[in-house]
Parts: structure tokens; sequence; C-alpha cells
């Protein structure tokens, strides 16, 4: 049994070992539901339904688990201080 890190999200292959890119990819995802980019069409019986799939909560809540995943180790790394120098003469 052969088992791969990669995964698809969306129209991407993501390795889920690589959180900064699951991040991105988690990110088009959730810009594409909030415009109501994913939608599925079911036809039964000559009935046609359209239904819009997501759960923009859990998804937010996926994304925050990756984007400090991804701070942790380094690859989002903000400056959040900075040091400055001076000199009396």
């Amino acid at each position: 049994m052969n088992v791969t890190s990669t995964v698809k999200i969306g129209t991407d292959l993501v390795d889920i070992a690589k959180p900064c890119d699951v991040v991105t990819a988690l990110k088009k995802m959730q810009l594409k539901l909030a415009v109501g980019g994913v939608r599925e069409t079911v036809r039964i019986d000559g009935e046609e339904v359209t239904f819009m799939r997501g759960n923009d909560s859990r998804l937010a809540s996926l994304i925050a688990l990756y984007e400090s995943e991804c701070a942790r180790l380094g690859g989002g790394k903000k400056r959040t201080r900075y040091a400055k120098r001076f000199r009396y003469t």
C-alpha cells in the first residue's frame, strides 16, 4: 500500500507536508465559496436542483490551523519587532 501526502484542493495538487502551500490552496477555495463559484447541479427524474457547497466557518478554522503551522515552520514569518540604533556624540 502506497500512501501519498499529495491531495487535491480545488484545482491544485498540494503536499500536506507543506502547510504554507495548503494555506494558499485553502484561501483560494474560500474565495471561490465566498463568491459562489462552487456549485453542483443534480438531475433526478427531470427535476434539476443546484446546490452550493461549503462550510465557511469550518474552512476558516482549517486555514487558521495551517497558518499557525506555517508560521511555526518559519514559512510565513512576519517581522513584529524592529531594532533601532542611535548614538550619543
